[in-house]
């Protein structure tokens, strides 16, 4: 099929043709070629050749296509796959999403060794450092975006993670305790203990009020 003068037309819609796909034995334009090989994942494999520009008719294109299937200079450029573009772009999606995957786990782990240093200077033993800690951790990643949301900061909502995780095994040294953590974080115990409170509020189900929230802000 001819298209304009100087060009091989489209075995579809006749305009003028980018490529030759040797499986379907057709010269098709650019439109068309990703129409037909984007149908399903066996047509995507099939492997086209870009054609040059200065055809005239199928005789000059063919005549640049070999037994073989090698290319020749004057008739046709690069070979093209979707399938190798989606398998590409497939594996930059995958290796971005572990990025950030391990972007997180770092965060976590972070935020963790922060509680636990706070923990300890708290006065508890090692290993109750750590699991209140892991704990403090856990519940914060459970209230997700709900922190940032309220506008809470961050090292804020921690230390208030980690003293509703503390505050129930102080007993009589609960007071000793916050003062402990208001050293450590530098987080003012009154807003320690308000966060924490609208924490248990979220946890619990509940919502914590903008007038409650305006107290402790």
């Amino acid at each position: 099929m001819a298209g304009e003068k100087g060009t091989v037309g489209c075995e579809l819609c006749g305009g003028v043709a980018a490529v030759h796909c040797a499986a379907d034995s057709a010269f098709l334009c650019a439109a068309c070629d990703a129409k037909v090989h984007g149908a399903n994942f066996l047509a995507s494999r099939h492997l086209r050749r870009r054609l040059a520009v200065d055809h005239a008719d199928h005789a000059d294109a063919d005549a640049g296509l070999t037994d073989s299937g090698s290319e020749s200079s004057s008739s046709s450029s690069s070979c093209v796959s979707t399938a190798d573009s989606t398998s590409a772009a497939a594996a930059r999606g995958a290796a971005g999403r572990r990025s950030k995957l391990r972007q997180r786990r770092r965060r976590r782990a972070r935020a963790e060794v922060v509680l636990e240093g706070w923990a300890k200077r708290m006065g508890l033993a090692p290993g109750a450092a750590r699991w209140r800690a892991a704990r403090a951790a856990a519940a914060l990643r459970a209230l997700g975006r709900g922190v940032s949301a309220s506008r809470v900061p961050l090292r804020v909502a921690m230390a208030a993670a980690l003293w509703s995780e503390v505050c129930g095994c102080g007993g009589g040294e609960a007071g000793a305790l916050l003062r402990r953590l208001e050293a450590g974080a530098h987080v003012p115990a009154r807003l320690v203990l308000a966060v924490a409170s609208w924490m248990a509020a979220r946890t619990a189900g509940g919502r914590a009020t903008q007038e409650g929230w305006a107290e402790c802000s």
